[in-house]
């Protein structure tokens, strides 16, 4: 990946922290995008050497955060989209304004990103890799209904893209499990998600960030999806 040109949303924080600073160790020059985290994408700039910022909300002006990037990497070779919102709600009291905004971050805006970045990935003959869940991909979960659909959505752009954009772009994504629980997830639940899991442990970010690299730098691997779970979607 040395020289290597790569946007990645949702840098600042948990998995898309780990990304950038995968990208960034494998030689890459990693702009990083965030929403609402500028102190903590601040603080993975200065780690990644003065790193360009490129701050904005995806779901209303992906456009303009691609290009943005684009001019301060002068070029792009790699996005991706590993910004997206993430919360429960019982289906049958789910408002439709959650329903549209969740789309909207985690399925509208990553289309319109990829659209956006196209050119200059076609130019560089370059590649997307999107972040998916287990959750609407392999697995539904209860209370996730917006959360599974806007995945299991951009799981088929990711696979659609790759047929509409090769042989120039490849496009493929990877569909992480267990990894960094939410902090009001309760321990007892968490110990019983771990017990379902083969390998004995939930994952960490730099579990996805390597199977995100490995990704990036394969030239013959496109419309794939590789599940980061330890085994858990194999176990009934």
């Amino acid at each position: 990946m040395h020289g290597k040109r790569a946007l990645v949303t949702g840098a600042g924080t948990r998995v898309g922290r780990a990304i950038a600073e995968e990208l960034h160790r494998a030689g890459a020059l990693v702009a990083v995008h965030y929403h609402h985290s500028q102190r903590e994408a601040l603080e993975v700039s200065k780690l990644l050497g003065d790193a360009p910022l490129v701050q904005g909300d995806q779901a209303k002006e992906p456009a303009r955060i691609v290009e943005e990037a684009a001019k301060k990497l002068s070029g792009l070779d790699l996005l991706v989209c590993s910004a997206a919102q993430f919360e429960r709600e019982p289906s049958e009291s789910l408002p439709r304004e959650k329903f549209e905004q969740m789309l909207a971050v985690n399925l509208v805006g990553p289309f319109y990103l990829m659209q956006a970045a196209l050119p200059h990935l076609r130019k560089s003959r370059g590649a997307i890799v999107n972040l998916l869940d287990v959750c609407g991909t392999s697995q539904v979960w209860k209370g996730y209904a917006h959360y599974a659909a806007s995945k299991a959505g951009l799981s088929t752009l990711t696979r659609l893209l790759t047929l509409e954009w090769a042989p120039e772009v490849r496009v493929n994504a990877v569909a992480p499990g267990v990894v960094l629980f939410p902090e009001e997830l309760p321990k007892a639940e968490q110990e019983r998600l771990v017990a379902k899991i083969p390998l004995g442990r939930a994952g960490t970010p730099q579990d996805v960030a390597r199977a995100v690299l490995f990704l990036a730098g394969e030239p013959y691997i496109t419309g794939q999806i590789v599940t980061v779970d330890g085994g858990r979607t194999v176990n009934p």
